[in-house]
């Protein structure tokens, strides 16, 4: 069953599973524009307060991006590795339909996929886990499939859907290089997470020429033994659910935890919440910290990285490449490439990592400060199509 809660967000739906018991939430931050937008997650032991920050989160991603939307997330406390996951998914979303076709623009999450969710929404007749975006654009159905269908266009290892967040933290990276004037074949990354969206920025930042020289899944760590990057297109074309293939490689396989004591420029959190803390803040050797990973920082620990110097972009800002890359599909007049949705990816996301960093350096702000800020500075167009020039 479904009930509907009074809380911080405008509208909070719980839901009840009627077969399994477990719980399921979608969250809308806000109701002031056409439509709501954030990604649909499947996580043992999620909660209802963590689906509350990930929707107000996905509502800065918004205004730092300037679209014209609101932040909305969605999720169900479920082990994804159940083989009763796709039919957990199909009642959950049977639950929330209604938003779906109307307001909530749904997307992947922790442990979803697009094509997943598609997959699962054509059972209940809905055209797109996007269906919302269709009205507010003003698209007729089958223009809006047309566009729709432009995620499904192959780019390197992986499908536009798939690589597109990963595709925007990877900008984030060089957005943030370019401002400490850090040369691409010099820069020296780790990632932690080598899902979806590790996977997918790890394999854009090697196409710019970045060494790659550590990643880490929930298992192990891989750690270049020459200081050269690690060959990222095997790695990626190996990899099965997330997990970093056993290869003949120039690195070394140790315990996960010793990803944190790479010493890099620029360190990507890219899977689950909350993995740097107050209990290791102080020792991580990065120059810069790029959250591509939702609350990947606690906010006690991203205070004692400021205090070293180390520059930490946020996920409300290195996160919000999902978010342009529905501008770079929907926005324009004639129908993209997924190429052209890329490129209109990377200019926005560089562009706005500059903002934020050069507001923070000319007014003695953190980049957390100089982007809720500009998120505070966002003007709000309640009657407007959410993506594209503003009209």
């Amino acid at each position: 069953m479904i009930e509907i809660l009074k809380s911080n967000p405008e509208l909070l739906i719980e839901y009840t599973d009627p077969i399994e018991g477990f719980k399921g939430w979608l969250a809308i931050d806000s109701l002031v524009h056409q439509i709501c937008a954030g990604g649909l997650r499947v996580q043992k032991g999620l909660s209802k307060e963590c689906i509350i920050d990930l929707a107000a989160t996905m509502s800065l991603k918004m205004r730092i991006s300037g679209i014209r939307a609101d932040g909305a997330k969605s999720g169900i406390d479920y082990d994804p590795n159940s083989p009763g996951k796709k039919e957990a998914l199909l009642r959950f979303i049977k639950a929330i339909r209604p938003y779906v076709m109307e307001r909530y623009s749904m997307g992947p999450d922790l442990n979803t996929k697009m094509a997943e969710l598609d997959e699962v929404t054509s059972k209940l007749a809905i055209p797109s886990i996007k269906m919302a975006v269709a009205r507010a654009q003003g698209l007729p159905l089958p223009s809006f499939l047309d566009r729709y269908k432009v995620l499904d266009q192959t780019v390197g290892f992986s499908r536009l859907g798939n690589l597109r967040s990963g595709f925007g933290v990877s900008s984030a990276c060089l957005g943030t290089m370019e401002f400490l004037n850090i040369e691409y074949p010099d820069a020296k990354v780790a990632i932690q997470g080598f899902g979806g969206l590790g996977a997918a920025a790890a394999y854009s930042l090697y196409s710019s020429k970045v060494n790659i020289i550590a990643i880490a899944d929930h298992e192990k760590c891989l750690i270049s033994t020459d200081g050269k990057s690690l060959d990222i297109n095997l790695l990626v074309e190996e990899s099965k659910n997330g997990l970093i293939p056993q290869v003949e490689t120039n690195g070394v396989y140790l315990d996960r935890d010793a990803i944190y004591d790479v010493n890099c420029d620029v360190f990507v959190p890219a899977a689950i919440e909350n993995v740097i803390n107050s209990d290791n803040a102080l020792d991580l050797p990065y120059r810069a910290i790029v959250c591509g990973a939702n609350l990947a920082i606690s906010l006690e620990a991203e205070k004692l990285l400021n205090d070293r110097g180390v520059i930490v972009i946020p996920d409300l800002v290195a996160g919000a490449g999902g978010s342009l890359s529905m501008d770079g599909l929907f926005g324009p007049v004639e129908t993209p490439t997924a190429l052209d949705v890329l490129d209109h990816v990377d200019q926005k996301m560089r562009f706005i990592v500059q903002r934020v960093l050069k507001r923070c350096r000319e007014e003695n702000l953190t980049p957390r400060e100089g982007a809720l800020k500009i998120c505070e500075e966002a003007e709000l167009y309640p009657d407007a199509k959410p993506y594209g020039p503003f009209i």
